[in-house]
């Protein structure tokens, strides 16, 4: 079983508070396009934060990724906590959807697609789940090639693989642009996230103070500072895609990474505040089906009144955050009695 560190827990629970936060505007302009408009500085701000939300979560399957097992058992443990927890997740999205808007050819249409040759198109079209899986294969590979040139050296082997894996992240964002579709989390995401798994490792095996973390991540700070007087589009920074060359590299690495450091060291600070360690140990529970329950209720809610003024955007935003948190908050409530359960009914065999 992994281990628990509390103020991890509060990290990933904070990072996902930021993303359905900045989710809800998105999935209102989706489902109310006519809102667009009132929605614009809304999603301005969510460019303050959206550099560093979703790779503080690599940086911490870092700290907790170990090597030294054997591939296929590396393998094995990933297929089974991401890709098949991911798929379950994924249908958990397509029925909250299907049930909230009566659409009953949803899951048909999940279900025909999950015994076809195209059921990998599920699994990877959630973006998080495919980057961290593809992200973890690539680190333990060169991991285990650094060890073996550096012949357990510590100084050389980390020299060895951090710049092994920079040429290999270089090398994904020149050849996302050329790749399939299918294959661009695998090229890009894959590739320059490895880097922050990397770093969480560093994170382990040379540990910082609170201070020191929250000293780094004045960085962050600083970055949007100077990027927003300077009127660089961080939202550019924020993502990596079809658009994200090697110029925009260095810039995105020292955001993500300062950011990081920032929000662990906040939570650091706060340590211990069980709603936020709950939200955390459910991190995909929270990720994945959110954009059902997001779309549900922006739907739904236009029927009762539509997001035509800046008081209705903002009573709009916290209504879906609110909908949103309680509806995960009950899978997962869900998810952890059945896991108990389970647990107790074989203790007992």
């Amino acid at each position: 079983m992994r281990e628990r560190i509390t103020y991890l827990d509060v990290a990933r629970g904070l990072a996902i508070l930021l993303v359905i936060f900045y989710h809800v505007p998105l999935y209102i302009r989706i489902c109310h396009p006519d809102a667009g408009d009132l929605l614009l500085s809304h999603i301005h701000a969510g460019t303050y934060i959206l550099p560093f939300f979703m790779p503080v979560f690599f940086v911490i399957s870092g700290y907790f990724t170990k090597t030294s097992m054997d591939y296929w058992q590396f393998l094995w443990g990933d297929v089974k906590h991401l890709l098949l927890v991911g798929l379950l997740l994924t249908f958990i999205n397509v029925l909250i959807q299907s049930i909230g808007l009566w659409n009953s050819g949803a899951v048909g249409w999940f279900l025909h697609s999950l015994l076809s040759i195209h059921f990998l198109d599920i699994i990877f079209s959630n973006w998080f789940v495919a980057a961290i899986f593809f992200a973890r294969q690539i680190y333990y590979g060169i991991d285990r090639l650094s060890q073996y040139l550096s012949r357990e050296r510590n100084g050389l082997y980390w020299c060895v693989e951090l710049i092994m894996l920079t040429f290999i992240a270089i090398a994904g964002i020149l050849i996302e642009p050329h790749a399939p579709h299918n294959s661009q989390w695998f090229y890009c995401q894959g590739f320059v996230f490895a880097l922050f798994i990397a770093f969480g490792k560093l994170l382990r095996s040379y540990p910082v103070s609170k201070w020191w973390m929250l000293g780094g991540g004045g960085i962050y700070v600083l970055l949007m500072m100077v990027a927003h007087m300077l009127g660089w589009s961080t939202l550019e920074y924020g993502m990596i895609n079809t658009s994200f060359t090697v110029a925009h590299w260095p810039f995105y690495m020292l955001l993500a990474l300062s950011g990081s450091v920032l929000l662990i060291g906040i939570a650091q600070l706060i340590n211990h505040l069980a709603p936020l360690e709950f939200v955390g140990r459910h991190s995909l529970i929270f990720y994945i089906p959110q954009g059902g329950i997001l779309y549900v209720t922006g739907t739904l809610l236009g029927k009762l009144f539509l997001p035509d003024s800046s008081i209705h955007v903002w009573l709009y935003i916290l209504i879906m955050w609110g909908v949103t948190l309680l509806g995960l908050s009950a899978i997962s409530w869900i998810q952890e009695g059945w896991q108990y359960a389970y647990s107790n009914f074989w203790s007992h065999k």
